[in-house]
């Protein structure tokens, strides 16, 4: 059997969208990086490994600017909620999903065969 590897995709948290919180109303993640737009946050948190939710925030400014934020919530954190919040984001990451079990009879044959019989003395 071929596995298919697809990319991960994301789905917002069910509630009012706003910023990733924990059950004790942490933020579980680390330093918003400045700049980034939601595709690249996105990204980003696709090539983490302990990645489980993405925040994205864009904050209208003078002038027409838009400031951009992306904090990438890492593992052991677990999402639970939004805190509401305007122009805010907070995307799961959908776990991959296990790959079947081999039966035995398939994982025996998957083994190498043993070694031949030595020659007699």
């Amino acid at each position: 059997t071929l596995l298919v590897m697809q990319k991960r995709p994301f789905e917002p948290l069910r509630g009012p969208t706003g910023a990733c919180r924990t059950a004790s109303g942490a933020r579980g993640g680390g330093p918003a990086l400045w700049g980034i737009s939601l595709s690249e946050c996105k990204a980003l948190c696709e090539a983490s490994g302990a990645c489980v939710a993405a925040q994205h925030a864009s904050t209208p400014k003078k002038r027409g600017r838009v400031d951009m934020a992306c904090e990438l919530i890492l593992a052991p954190a677990r999402v639970s909620h939004t805190l509401p919040l305007a122009n805010t984001v907070c995307l799961l990451k959908r776990a991959e999903p296990s790959p079947p079990a081999l039966s035995q009879q398939r994982a025996d044959s998957l083994q190498p065969p043993p070694p031949p019989p030595l020659p007699p003395p």
